[in-house]
């Protein structure tokens, strides 16, 4: 995919996989999944909407993989390079929120937490495409390693992961350049 085109399809993507991965799923976003729309658009996507029977299990899913996670980190980009919170990874996702003057982080979640990036991602597209794709080029990369216990899990929320993945390799290689060289 290397048209304009194409990656503005993916906006949508960008922005529910990112709300997906900022918070645990409440009573209205189980809905929303639900909806003919959006269940088709995430069985294409490789994802399978939440079964209503395990709803009770989805939050400590998501605690297990994305807040507490056996033997990983978050997806905080500042944890998986620098090894801490609030690192330059974090600093650097700031100024590009606040180049293009958005707000860096939706539910107060660390800036660089991979699904603020998603989100943020999603929003710089038409206002500020240099902007997203310097946000792509700089900021996905750590994305598959740090999700790769979660793919490996299964469930709702490693499809969700598996599909990041695959979201956040091409939004990266589109912002490398088909010849490797930055966009």
């Amino acid at each position: 995919m290397s048209t304009a085109e194409g990656i503005a399809d993916l906006v949508p993507a960008a922005r529910l996989f990112g709300r997906l991965l900022v918070r645990e799923l409440d009573a209205d976003d189980l809905s929303s999944l639900r909806q003919e729309e959006v269940a088709a658009a995430l069985l294409d996507l490789g994802v399978t909407p939440p079964d209503p029977a395990a709803e009770p299990d989805l939050a400590a899913e998501y605690c297990a993989l994305f807040l507490h996670p056996e033997g990983a980190l978050p997806p905080v980009q500042s944890l998986w390079t620098e090894g801490r919170y609030d690192g330059d990874a974090a600093v650097r996702v700031r100024s590009i929120a606040a180049a293009a003057g958005l707000s860096p982080s939706p539910g107060g979640a660390p800036p660089d937490h991979l699904g603020c990036i998603l989100v943020l991602w999603a929003e710089l597209v038409d206002a500020r495409e240099d902007l997203a794709t310097l946000l792509a080029r700089d900021h996905l990369a750590w994305a598959a390693t740090a999700l790769a216990p979660a793919v490996r899990r299964g469930g709702f929320y490693g499809e969700v992961a598996r599909a990041v993945v695959e979201l956040t390799q091409v939004l990266a290689e589109e912002a490398a350049g088909t010849d490797g060289r930055p966009a």
